[in-house]
């Protein structure tokens, strides 16, 4: 039997502002339709408009799971166009900063997936741990969530000692946790038998695609700004690049779990050199024209912001955000799969529509 079946925009099964109509063909999908452009917001184009305090206000809030990665892109790319210099105390700040948001952002999407396929107790205890590594980002940031943290020449608020000292103790035993977590997941039967060779993308289709990030990761591409292109503490601390060459959905929640260990880690390792210094940032007051460029490693993969001025303001920016779920990728990932494998495969994905129609 053939049928359609339509999955969204912001639908019970998957809360997304894009649309899926499926084709399905017995119980498995035989083709599908995508359609986005529902949030479209227009960020890069109104950013000119704006005075640099408002601008870094707007850069701030384009996505809530990766506000760090946003402002920390453009307050580079200012920095970069003004020569700036950033303090190591600031620089340090802003990668613990970057890594608690990348840990939130991946227990997040792994948890996603594990709910999406019945595993509700170990997607709980994924949870869990985000909630913990957010009151750790509220002692850096002062903030669960960070909007406002970075600034131009270094950061809003320097992180107090007694807040150093509870984080420095809470980071070990999160990772130590987050290790147990990725032990049971490795062997427990039920969640490889839903993901093995599940929703696969081979290293050719992503490298054609452009797909950047954990998904790229998890396809065997090895490919990381803050490994190609160090900038921040990544200059000053030692990290393991986390791939996987099965490309499928077991493969991309490994990427997950694996690279939220290896950033508790960093942020651990950032707090603990910690050392004296400036930190305090403060607006230029005035940039210099020509145009500037400056790109982070962010949770989903590669953001960078190119920015020009005339000398007394942004001219135009261009903001470069990771490949999300379009017709092309989604057809890939779905064309053959059973019908209920279809939001599990879409979760593993870990899309930011934000980001994507900023």
């Amino acid at each position: 039997m053939s049928y359609s079946l339509a999955l969204g925009p912001f639908h019970p099964a998957w809360r997304g502002p894009q649309r899926f109509i499926l084709r399905i063909d017995g119980e498995r999908i035989a083709d599908l339709e995508y359609r986005d452009g529902y949030n479209e917001r227009g960020c890069a184009e109104r950013l000119p408009r704006l005075d640099l305090p408002q601008a870094l206000f707007l850069v701030s809030r384009i996505c809530g799971t990766c506000s760090v990665a946003h402002t920390l892109a453009f307050c580079q790319a200012i920095e970069s166009l003004c020569g700036i210099g950033v303090g190591e105390r600031a620089v340090l700040l802003r990668t613990a900063a970057a890594e608690l948001e990348r840990v939130a952002s991946h227990l997040a999407a792994a948890a996603t997936v594990l709910e999406t396929i019945g595993l509700d107790t170990q997607a709980a205890v994924l949870r869990n741990l985000r909630e913990a590594t957010q009151r750790v980002m509220l002692r850096v940031s002062g903030a669960r969530m960070a909007p406002d943290f970075c600034i131009p020449g270094g950061v809003k608020r320097a992180v107090s000692v007694k807040d150093r000292e509870e984080s420095l103790l809470t980071l070990p035993k999160l990772t130590r946790s987050v290790f147990r977590t990725i032990e049971t997941m490795i062997d427990d039967r039920a969640l490889l038998a839903r993901t093995v060779e599940v929703g696969g993308l081979p290293r050719a289709a992503a490298e054609q695609y452009g797909v950047r990030g954990p998904m790229a990761r998890a396809s065997g591409i090895v490919r990381d700004v803050r490994a190609d292109s160090s900038y921040a503490g990544y200059t000053l601390l030692p990290f393991r690049l986390v791939t996987q060459e099965g490309g499928d959905l077991y493969a991309r929640l490994l990427v997950l779990v694996l690279e939220a260990y290896e950033a508790l880690k960093l942020a651990d390792l950032a707090l603990q050199d910690l050392s004296a210094g400036d930190w305090q940032g403060e607006y230029p007051t005035a940039l210099n024209p020509g145009s500037a460029a400056a790109a982070v490693e962010a949770p989903r993969g590669m953001v960078r912001y190119t920015i020009e001025s005339d000398g007394t303001q942004l001219t135009k920016v261009r903001i470069d955000t990771p490949r999300q779920l379009d017709r092309l990728l989604a057809r890939t990932l779905l064309a053959g799969a059973l019908l209920d494998n279809t939001v599990p495969i879409i979760a593993s994905c870990d899309t930011c529509t934000a980001c994507a129609e900023q």
